[in-house]
């Protein structure tokens, strides 16, 4: 008979025999991106970047997945030195197009040919998407005013002999955003046709610019991509997002969705003129008959909720309005009967179905994070997962059922023998008797008599979540694995609780989070005695590092601090000129306005230096 003392012997010495998980190996595991579905459903594609640490250079290859035939993993391009091989697109159900530096290659899946490239742009092509109906692709490139492919190149190379120096000059902001400088150029995006040509791909035509002369810009950077914008199903028509042509861009988060036909000649129109709000992944029905895309309706903020759009004949309807969930992406069945949707909810990353005449949401996929959707049949979707212990793997889901089945094992063999700490749910009433939610990660090689020093992070944003995912930033096992418990809580601010949560933080930042982020310390600490209290750090980048200032200036509860690009100054901060709306938004207005500042002045770690006593990590 075994004992529960003997069973937990056994479990910790069974973790005790696991490697940890160390930021090297963590750094080298594969990056799967999410997958492109052939034509027939029967096989996906998609790309994984791998980093060696020997070389310190990366390889990123084309993987294919036979979902027809016991989910057989092969790599469809080598594994070789310099390749780069992302964005990959079916052309039909044995050619598959991807981009290399730059440009299309297109390889043949049953074949083991060479990949041949398909487009000779004179300049660099991102963000591609392919329509079969046409046979047409849609491209962004960076190009001048003139919105020339082979104007852009040459100016490029003009400025590249002539221009002796690397100044830029500005006369609206923004001047940056995040960590690139806007430049002259402005993404653009083209079509083409393509045909065949004996048993090759090749490109039929010139490329045309779909925004040519109009000042708008598509793929929005800085994070833009082919999520920007979608083809019709007969590819006659393009729709796509782009900021409104104005010099105040640094001030409003407004975005609009046009249309514009593929042909190429027409003036873009906006189907959400009046919003005033952000608007992203605009997709076409299977039909055509629809648009759907997603509008956030306040302006200057950018965390505000996604409400689902869908527009037909010329009229937009909100669909599930009173749903308080922000959905991150939006999917077709067949039939423009039902959207699936992924959604943060409660630390996961969910996927819901909404259909469209009765306007009911129900989960269909509850656990870890997902994305990527891509529809088999109305039935059956395809989709990646992560989770706190897991980078992506493929799976599917049978809609009706909720069957899920696993297609892919791509991290199995190197994360065997490797420690990743489950984690287990954290609630606890927080400010104002507020449910507040996080996760708890138990070390490696666990023994509940022994005593464990506490890692406490706080997420950045502020308007974001700690959700059941892989990160290769700020992962939690990485801190597991050296010998911490860590504790990841969603404070006040966090998203995936419904916005009122989310939106408690405005004008509050030192306030409700701070107060919530004590209760929850105070909570684990009084829950679990293996705790050691007397060793206790906290970690936080972005808003997290603003925390640590905030913390350093309000107690000396924790041993040390680890601030990473955590605002000091939040007046100074303005002044940094980039995302304006963001603080106009958070504090209320601008520093000088007497009613602004004082939130400024509240919330200002700068202000409580003089209690600073916390040994801090800084990092920038």
């Amino acid at each position: 008979i075994l004992t529960a003392a003997t069973i937990l012997t056994m479990v910790s010495s069974a973790s005790a025999a696991l490697k940890p998980l160390t930021p090297e190996l963590m750094l080298t595991l594969a990056r799967p991106s999410t997958a492109s579905l052939s034509p027939n459903g029967q096989l996906a594609v998609f790309s994984a970047s791998r980093y060696y640490v020997d070389t310190n250079k990366s390889i990123r290859n084309l993987h294919l997945v036979n979902l027809a035939n016991n989910n057989t993993l092969s790599d469809l391009t080598p594994q070789a030195p310099d390749t780069n091989h992302d964005n990959a697109l079916w052309l039909d159900n044995d050619h598959v197009a991807f981009l290399s530096k730059g440009q299309l290659f297109v390889k043949t899946v049953s074949s083991d040919a060479e990949p041949y490239p398909l487009t000779h742009y004179p300049v660099d092509i991102n963000s591609v998407k392919f329509n079969q109906a046409a046979n047409l692709i849609a491209f962004s490139a960076a190009v001048y005013a003139d919105g020339s492919l082979a104007g852009a190149k040459e100016r490029d190379e003009h400025l590249k002999v002539y221009k002796k120096d690397t100044a830029l000059a500005f006369d609206t902001l923004m001047v940056r955003h995040w960590d690139e400088f806007i430049q002259e150029k402005k993404n653009n995006i083209f079509v083409a046709h393509i045909k065949k040509d004996g048993d090759k791909f090749i490109v039929d035509g010139e490329a045309i610019n779909l925004l040519l002369n109009t000042g708008l810009e598509s793929p929005v950077i800085p994070f833009g991509d082919q999520g920007d914008f979608d083809i019709s199903p007969d590819g006659k028509e393009l729709v796509f997002v782009s900021k409104i042509n104005t010099p105040d861009n640094a001030w409003q988060t407004t975005t609009h969705i046009y249309t514009v036909p593929t042909a190429g000649g027409a003036v873009p129109k906006s189907i959400n003129p009046e919003s005033l709000g952000a608007a992203s992944h605009p997709v076409y029905s299977a039909t055509g008959k629809s648009i759907a895309y997603l509008q956030m309706l306040k302006p200057q903020y950018e965390a505000d909720r996604n409400r689902i759009v869908v527009h037909t004949n010329g009229q937009s309807r909100i669909v599930a309005k009173d749903w308080n969930r922000s959905p991150g992406s939006i999917l077709f069945d067949s039939k423009d009967e039902t959207i699936f949707v992924t959604a943060e909810d409660q630390g996961h990353v969910k996927i819901f179905q909404i259909d469209l005449e009765t306007e009911t949401v129900e989960a269909i996929v509850s656990e870890h994070a997902q994305s990527g959707l891509n529809l088999i049949d109305d039935n059956t979707i395809l989709y990646s997962t992560a989770s706190l212990t897991t980078p992506n793997d493929l799976f599917t889901v049978d809609v009706k059922s909720k069957a899920i089945q696993r297609r892919t094992h791509v991290h199995a063999d190197t994360l065997a023998n490797i420690h990743l700490s489950k984690p287990e749910d954290v609630w606890f009433k927080g400010d104002e008797d507020k449910d507040i939610h996080g996760f708890l990660l138990k070390p490696i090689g666990f023994d509940p008599s022994k005593k464990y020093p506490l890692a406490f992070i706080v997420h950045g944003g502020p308007q974001s979540a700690f959700n059941d995912n892989w990160s290769t930033r700020w992962n939690p096992n990485i801190f597991a694995s050296a010998g911490f418990v860590v504790v990841f809580l969603n404070p006040t601010g966090s998203t995936g609780y419904g916005q009122e949560l989310t939106d408690a933080i405005n004008k509050n930042w030192g306030g409700s989070p701070y107060i919530d982020l004590m209760k929850g310390l105070d909570h684990v600490l009084e829950t679990h005695s293996y705790i050691d209290q007397t060793r206790v750090a906290a970690l936080g980048a972005s808003y997290g590092g603003y925390m640590m200032n905030w913390i350093n200036g309000h107690t000396d509860r924790f041993n040390c601090l680890v601030n990473h690009d955590g605002i000091f100054d939040t007046k100074n901060g303005f002044y940094a000129t980039e995302e304006l709306y963001f603080p106009e938004h958070e504090y209320g207005g601008v520093p000088w306005d007497p009613k602004a500042r004082e939130n400024y002045e509240r919330w200002n770690p700068a202000n409580f230096v003089q209690n600073w006593k916390t040994p801090t990590l800084v990092i920038h």
